[in-house]
């Protein structure tokens, strides 16, 4: 496997582990950065491309990914968090159940569309409260519902719940670019030496 279509298999799995790792930081410590949410964001908005590193163009912007994914799949046991692949494991079986609901789909890309025409005068926070509307009223129908964990005094404070809901978007929307660049569960198990390896190289080459 190249290193090209190494990459393109793992700047979607790094922007999931970022959206994860972003999801649990607000919710249990009412952390926000804004700069890990910027390109989950975006990513969201760019769906008429299926090429992560057009979407993805500064690996940079990843590294929490990167990082965290490292610390996921890689680094000693008893650093891995069971929320995050709880949250992983939802989200790809929530968008296997999206492929099969077709109405809520459409429902989807057609408000997505009519968003994506007036988000480039938005701030981010009225993205998130926009995308976040957007999930509610379609992905958030299919049950079971995500359930995020976290301390209620920053759950319930209304725009941290609508920028959860939009990392949970941007988690789907990385779990489909992950699929059609070729990646697979399976996959990553047969050649996770070489997945391995990739993530150490990336994470070597990004800045301090």
């Amino acid at each position: 496997m190249s290193i090209e279509k190494l990459d393109r298999q793992l700047f979607p799995l790094a922007a999931l582990y970022q959206s994860c790792n972003f999801i649990s930081r607000l919710a249990w410590n009412g952390e926000y950065n804004e700069d890990d949410f910027i390109p989950l964001v975006s990513s969201i908005f760019n769906f008429e491309s299926d090429d992560p590193l057009e979407i993805y163009q500064n690996q940079n912007d990843l590294k929490t990914g990167f990082e965290f994914m490292k610390k996921q799949v890689i680094d000693d046991i008893f650093t891995r968090s069971s929320e995050t692949r709880r949250y992983i494991s939802s989200l790809k079986e929530l968008v296997r159940k999206v492929d099969k609901e077709s109405q809520i789909s459409n429902d989807f890309f057609e408000k997505l569309k009519a968003l994506t025409e007036s988000q480039a005068a938005m701030e981010v926070d009225e993205k998130a409260r926009q995308i976040g509307g957007i999930y509610q009223s379609t992905f958030s129908k299919i049950q079971p519902r995500i359930v995020v964990s976290g301390d209620n005094e920053y759950l319930k404070i209304e725009l941290n719940a609508a920028r959860i809901r939009a990392a949970l978007l941007a988690g789907i929307r990385s779990i489909y670019l992950w699929k059609q660049n070729g990646g697979s569960d399976l996959k990553f198990f047969i050649f996770k030496r070489r997945y391995v390896g990739r993530i150490r190289e990336i994470i070597r080459t990004m800045q301090k």
